[in-house]
């Protein structure tokens, strides 16, 4: 009787291993389950590719926020040198959903379409957009009485947590008490 595995079952054992361990190399996971390193590239290639768009998101995210790359590599638990690879391709990972916005398409379609979160594709709709331009676009409205009351908060500014404060709150905080 034959131990070997049937294609189908060493791809679903490849990709199951990198799934656990994305760290794992093609020639390791290739080692255990009796392929080669190309079989199986072939196999966790869309896996990888996912894996690399959500590293290159977290970037962007982060250089947005102007986080330092020490900072960086530390949280996400990566090398400097990697990092620094993929922030040079920043330029180009926004060059798409900054083309859709330019030809009308909604936040929410370019977010959808380019698998982004929302309050990531605001940040580049609004980029280098003046104070009053941006309240115009979030809808948001300038109150310039003594007396903000805010009802809930902007779901396209993050998540729920305990604590979170309206960014209606901190645009109008940042356009009446600080100049330019």
């Amino acid at each position: 009787m034959c131990d070997c595995l049937f294609d189908s079952e060493t791809k679903k054992t490849a990709r199951r291993a990198f799934k656990t361990n994305p760290q794992l190399t093609s020639l390791e996971i290739g080692r255990a389950i009796g392929r080669s390193r190309q079989a199986v590239d072939r196999y966790v290639a869309d896996l990888r590719a996912t894996n690399l768009l959500d590293l290159d998101l977290k970037l962007f995210r982060l250089n947005q926020l102007g986080i330092p790359l020490d900072r960086m590599a530390k949280r996400l638990g990566a090398p400097r040198k990697t990092l620094s690879n993929h922030l040079a391709k920043m330029l180009t990972l926004a060059k798409w959903p900054n083309s859709y916005l330019s030809k009308g398409f909604t936040v929410s379609q370019v977010a959808r379409k380019h698998e982004w979160p929302e309050p990531l594709v605001w940040s580049q709709a609004l980029k280098g957009k003046d104070d009053l331009t941006r309240f115009k676009a979030l809808d948001w409205g300038l109150r310039t009485w003594d007396l903000w009351n805010f009802n809930d908060c902007d779901s396209r500014f993050g998540d729920e947590w305990p604590g979170r404060i309206p960014a209606q709150l901190i645009g109008h905080i940042l356009y009446f008490f600080f100049k330019k």
